[in-house]
This record gives structure tokens, C-alpha cells and sequence, in this order.
């Protein structure tokens, strides 16, 4: 399994999204864009941030896991 292609196009959605929601706070200041941003946006960026951690972590050890395999044949 490679992670590399799915990972990008993660990471560059999260950053396109962080952009356009850089673009909507430009126009959108009232306690109703606070609350989204608090109960929405910011639990949302740091899952997907967790996520692509994880996805890290697991593409190293699966290098590991094929490396370890191909070294026992």
C-alpha cells in the first residue's frame, strides 16, 4: 500500500480549505462565525492534522513490515 498520493491530496485539502476559510472570516466576524470556527472548523483541522499523522506513522511501519519480509526470503 502506498500512502503517498492520498496523503497529498489530503494535506493540500486541508491547506486549500484553511485558505478559503482565511476568505470567509474576512467577511463572515459575528458570534455565529465564532461558534462554527470553535464547534466546526478547529475540531475538524485538528482531525484531519491527527489523520495525516497517522497516516505517517502507519506508511513507516508498514515500510518496516516489507522490509523485515523481504529480508527473511
Amino acid at each position: 500500500m502506498k500512502f503517498g498520493a492520498n496523503r497529498s491530496r489530503m494535506y493540500d485539502a486541508q491547506k486549500t480549505a484553511q485558505v478559503r476559510w482565511d476568505q470567509t472570516t474576512d467577511f463572515w466576524a459575528d458570534g455565529a462565525a465564532e461558534e462554527f470556527k470553535e464547534q466546526f472548523w478547529e475540531p475538524l483541522d485538528r482531525m484531519t492534522t491527527d489523520v495525516l499523522r497517522g497516516v505517517d506513522q502507519l506508511s513507516v511501519l508498514l515500510t518496516q513490515v516489507r522490509q523485515e519480509c523481504a529480508f527473511g526470503e
